[in-house]
């Protein structure tokens, strides 16, 4: 289920996908019922899976004066029961068969979602027509939805991001219906009723306001007239209109007090949002927008990245990107930092965005805006989910099913005068709004804002605001020195993707260097012996392309993702990173302003403190009990020396080199050539741990509203025979049907999120319990976990729960392998581990034998409370 609204992030992806479109290879169907309900059928044959979007032009904007919040809560009360199904039983027969079910709410739209076995697709239609226009709305689990719905809103404003977009939004949408958040407010969630329910989906839920859209391995003939039974009977009963744009520029202009919202709190970052107006999303200034976001903010060559942070350093993450609604929009930038850096970077930001000259672009980065933002685009068609959520939306928002190519057409025609003209019109200091969460001991001066924006200062407070090989091979390759090459050929994408991964990580490192690992992996890419850091960043983006790098407890992985074509210059580049990185004082200096900046931020939050904190709670030695992003007076006292040294030590151990996409033969051949000249070691890593003797933590956090509370149990590494069927018991326990979610969530109403976790290494592993739970319910939370364990350990599960377990497994390995770049990291990650490639899908038919004996076993040996561990972090 999905229990969350699409926050803005999430938005701006959904939003981008819709308004750069690239054009199909395949062809699809569109198709009109006689009730008006659209539908489109995408026919892909590469996976055994079908993805159904059905969206409903019913968001937060068509809610009425006091339905505040009703789109996002009517989400959750569609899983609660339907005439035919039982409150929970949605989930769990999609769950039974390996699917999964979803669903969200935008602005403009919700979207309901299905991931299925291909041969399942009938049930998936079935249940997309039961829960929305069959649910019963029974009172008792909608007074418990409520609880659960106010839980969500309170956990959003913990989250800085989530927070400080809300006060943009409240300030420049204000008088529009776009001005409150999705979620709702309190007051009116407080107040909803089945009727309101029924009103609202009556009034909305017209079959002629949506659309459906189904991509997999399907029957076209078929899906149609399942879709014609299922769903042809279903009639209008109100007329609608399509809306019409919104002007909120006057709305600023009226009440210029209104645009500067700051808040005192406890956080160690300062977190800032600058906003101004933008146009409707069929604007045909809209492709310019784009651009000019990308621009400024939309990568590391941006300008406000060079310029801000790589440059100044004044902040830790600087970006802009735009949101285009139905009827108006906004162009939004987001920025982190320092709380000493704020006055500085409020004035730099300002006289940069008030100077800005269409001739502060070359025509290259405009192409690379371009190339980057298709590209983007592109890569929306890799899954099944992917097209089909892109081709429903566009077909709900704009009609047309040439809307993409219109859309790229609209990108190659902007000129400087088109960014020019944005620059004029919107980014004026008269048009921006501003929110600002500061740590409330910092003392920041509201006139430092209201100066820059023009606004006379008064006295008034605004309120605070929340080769050789056959090309359809999988080929391992043998380099000699337990080194290994894999070549995996998938042609549907003109994409490649590497993923190079060696054994090491934390493990190379002792506890005094803990950090120091990441450290390098953040280091690593930002330039090498002949490039700068501006110079690999243009590079890449010139060819829509990335290279990552990433530390881990056991492996050091490298990874890089780029259209084919340009194969001959990433791999040149790869190699050089590996053979020549330059590791100057600079830009490690900056890698460690990014890396305890994340440390910050994740203790900022209730839920990222407790996992930066779990594994030094639960061993007392090893690599497995470090920090593993360090601590912050370790990572200032970090020197190139100390980081090449690591490399040097690491790029030693045996690699794997794994390829997966359209693969250019020679230029692999070129790359692992180059490779060769690395004196390679034996693995001889000993991976010592020892668990804790220490068994309960509690963490007290300051004006937090939630508590979140893990139990977990010590397993087996991944090898062991046990493996499958602890996967099995994970899955048992977590997702919406599972027993976890019934019984403390449903039944009891604990919680609004939990579930179970499971974590192995090659020796090792945890199953863990986690529920984010009310303050004054701590006690029953940890007492419903003890009941569903001493449940599982004395008496068998139901078989349909070891099925429901078994399916989601098998419908998580296939979906979670539908991009290039997973099955190259996959690869990879298994033969570092001297796994064979076919490992997880072992497991995962393994996984279909286990019986509820085996799991009854498991239980009484693993889920023992006197050997599980207690972790609380608690609100004060």
């Amino acid at each position: 289920m999905i229990r969350k609204a699409f926050i803005f992030l999430s938005l701006f992806l959904t939003l981008i996908t819709f308004t750069g479109l690239l054009s199909m290879a395949r062809a699809q169907e569109y198709h009109t019922l006689p009730n008006g309900l659209q539908v489109i059928i995408d026919q892909d044959e590469r996976f055994p899976l079908v993805s159904m979007r059905l969206y409903v032009r019913a968001g937060s904007a068509y809610e009425q004066p006091g339905q505040e919040g009703i789109s996002h809560f009517l989400e959750h009360m569609v899983f609660k029961g339907t005439k035919k199904r039982a409150p929970g039983q949605v989930a769990r027969e999609i769950e039974e068969v390996g699917g999964y079910l979803n669903a969200g709410t935008s602005f403009d739209y919700t979207v309901y979602t299905i991931d299925l076995p291909s041969h399942e697709w009938e049930l998936g239609l079935d249940i997309l027509q039961d829960m929305i226009f069959g649910s019963t709305f029974d009172p008792d689990e909608l007074n418990q939805e409520i609880n659960v719905v106010l839980a969500e809103i309170q956990r959003s404003l913990d989250n800085p991001g989530s927070r400080v977009f809300r006060s943009i939004q409240s300030m420049i949408f204000q008088d529009t219906p776009y001005e409150h958040p999705i979620l709702g407010f309190k007051e009116t969630v407080k107040e909803f009723d089945r009727q309101m329910l029924n009103d609202y989906v009556s009034r909305l839920y017209q079959p002629k306001s949506m659309v459906l859209a189904v991509s997999g391995n399907i029957d076209s003939g078929q899906i149609l007239e399942g879709v014609e039974n299922i769903f042809g009977s279903l009639e209008n009963k109100r007329s609608s209109a399509l809306p019409i744009p919104i002007d909120i520029i006057s709305a600023l202009d009226r009440d210029p007090e209104k645009r500067i919202s700051l808040e005192q709190g406890p956080w160690r970052k300062a977190y800032m949002a600058m906003a101004v107006p933008a146009p409707e999303l069929s604007s045909p200034k809209t492709a310019a927008f784009d651009i000019l976001a990308y621009l400024l903010g939309g990568d590391s060559t941006s300008l406000l990245y060079r310029e801000l942070k790589y440059d100044r350093g004044l902040v830790d993450q600087i970006s802009s990107q735009v949101l285009s609604l139905e009827r108006t929009g906004l162009m939004y930038f987001y920025a982190r930092m320092d709380p000493d850096e704020i006055e500085p970077f409020w004035e730099k930001f300002m006289d940069r965005v008030s100077t800005l000259n269409k001739s502060d672009f070359t025509d290259n980065q405009i192409k690379r805006a371009v190339t980057n933002i298709e590209e983007g685009l592109f890569r929306s068609r890799e899954t099944l989910g992917g097209t089909a959520s892109k081709l429903g939306l566009y077909q709900l928002l704009d009609g047309d099913p040439r809307a993409e190519e219109k859309y790229i057409h609209s990108l190659s025609r902007v000129t400087r005068d088109d960014l020019k003209n944005i620059i004029d019109n919107y980014l004026c200091p008269d048009k921006f709004v501003v929110a600002a969460l500061i740590p409330e001991q910092v003392a920041v001066s509201r006139e430092l804002f209201t100066d820059a924006l023009g606004i006379s200062v008064s006295t008034q407070e605004v309120p605070d605001q929340f080769a050789s090989e056959a090309d359809d091979e999988t080929v391992v390759v043998d380099l000699g020195n337990n080194r290994k090459l894999v070549l995996i050929h998938d042609h549907h994408l003109p994409h490649t993707s590497v993923s190079i991964a060696w054994p090491g990580g934390n493990s190379l490192v002792s506890h005094e260097q803990e950090g120091l690992p990441e450290l390098s992996a953040g280091t690593l890419t930002r330039e090498t012996k002949r490039r700068s850091f501006e110079e690999i960043q243009e590079f890449l983006r010139d060819r829509a392309s990335s290279i990552n790098a990433s530390a881990s407890r056991n492996f050091f992985t490298l990874s890089a993702r780029f259209p084919t074509s340009y194969s001959d210059d990433i791999l040149e580049l790869l190699s050089e990173v590996i053979l020549t990185p330059s590791f100057s004082q600079m830009e490690l200096e900056r890698a460690v302003s990014d890396q305890i900046a994340d440390i910050r931020q994740q203790e900022d939050r209730p839920v990222g403190y407790a996992f930066r904190h779990l594994f030094p709670f639960l061993f007392s030695s090893g690599a497995y009990s470090y920090l593993h992003l360090g601590e912050e007076d370790t990572l200032l006292q970090a020197t190139p020396e100390m980081v090449r040294s690591f490399w040097e030590k690491q790029r030693k151990m045996p690699y794997v080199i794994s390829v997966c996409g359209s693969i250019d033969r020679q230029s692999v051949n070129r790359f692992v050539a180059s490779l060769g000249e690395i004196e390679t070691v034996s693995d001889n890593i000993v991976h010592d741990f020892s668990w804790s003797d220490q068994r309960t933590k509690d963490v007290i956090l300051r004006d937090r509203t939630q508590a979140h509370i893990l139990m977990i149990f010590p397993i087996p590494g991944k090898e062991h025979e046990h493996t499958p069927a602890l996967s099995v018991l994970n899955k048992v326990l977590a997702g919406q049907g599972g027993i976890l979610f019934r019984e403390l969530r449903d039944r009891q109403g604990l919680a609004y999120s939990v579930t179970s976790m499971l974590w192995q290494s090659p020796n090792t592993g945890f199953l863990a319990l986690y529920i984010g739970t009310y303050e004054d319910r701590v006690d029953e939370a940890i007492k419903g976990f003890e009941e569903v364990i001493e449940q599982l350990r004395t008496r068998n599960v139901e078989e349909d729960e070891v099925d429901r377990a078994a399916n989601l497994i098998f419908g998580e390995y296939h979906r979670g392998r539908q991009t290039i770049s997973s099955r190259s990291g996959e690869a990879a990650s298994l033969l570092v581990q001297s796994l064979d490639l076919g490992f997880n899908l072992e497991m995962t038919e393994k996984a279909r034998q286990v019986s509820p004996e085996e799991l009854h076993g498991l239980a009484i040996e693993y889920l023992d409370p006197d050997k599980s561990y207690l972790m609380r972090v608690l609100p004060r």
